[in-house]
């Protein structure tokens, strides 16, 4: 008799463990399953760092095309267009206006919504300087990790080198969904995601990109 409960309990034992193994497993499982992937976050390391290599001093690409169509610097190109003053335009009358349209005191002030999209990295650990307005970053990733010329200054034409430098933070412009997808994170006209919006305003389209055009013609997509 005894030797058969102690049977019993050795039996009993071993299926509570085979269950609690079973779901230690599932959750680990789900853990991992379940859970959205994350993106590693990149540095900034601010305009400054791009100027090094793409300024009028140099710039080693002869066949960058500009917007009036001649040769141009990405940088130089960059301090014309109106984001380059996308902080500035913050503490204009009009920028206030639009900041009281959400009952926002200040736009400028840490954590204002109105930040997110008139400078570089808001709220980022390592965002550069809000003085810079929209600068490089804003659209082609933050740039730690792939500024180096190894990483993307000999893309070229190449998918392979793309493929690489995108993992490591840059972002593929050269794919109009992708430019599209960036650009419409600012550019909507809920007035309660972006009050400066006006009604009078040009319809933003992807492909009205002269204005501010600072690479060369006929580059495919990767």
């Amino acid at each position: 008799m005894i030797k058969h409960v102690l049977t019993t309990d050795s039996m009993l034992r071993a299926k509570l463990s085979r269950q609690m193994l079973t779901l230690a497993l599932g959750f680990s499982f789900a853990l991992v399953a379940g859970s959205p992937t994350k993106t590693l976050a990149h540095d900034y390391v601010g305009e400054s760092a791009c100027e090094d290599c793409h300024d009028s001093q140099h710039e080693a690409l002869a066949n960058i095309i500009g917007p009036n169509g001649g040769k141009a610097d990405p940088v130089s190109v960059w301090k014309q267009d109106p984001h380059h003053s996308a902080y500035t335009a913050l503490s204009s009358p009009w920028g206030k206006q639009a900041a009281s349209r959400v009952n926002l005191a200040d736009p400028t002030a840490d954590g204002a919504m109105c930040l997110k999209c008139h400078v570089t990295g808001a709220g980022s650990s390592s965002a550069p300087d809000p003085s810079d307005g929209v600068s490089c970053e804003a659209c082609h990733g933050p740039a730690a990790d792939w500024q180096g010329r190894s990483q993307h200054g000999e893309i070229d034409d190449s998918a392979a080198q793309m493929q690489a430098a995108v993992a490591l933070g840059l972002i593929d412009l050269r794919k109009m969904d992708i430019r599209e997808q960036q650009c419409r994170t600012c550019h909507v006209k809920d007035v309660s995601q972006r009050p400066c919006y006006r009604s009078s305003e040009e319809p933003f389209s992807v492909n009205n990109d002269q204005k501010f055009r600072h690479w060369r013609n006929n580059i495919p997509p990767l």
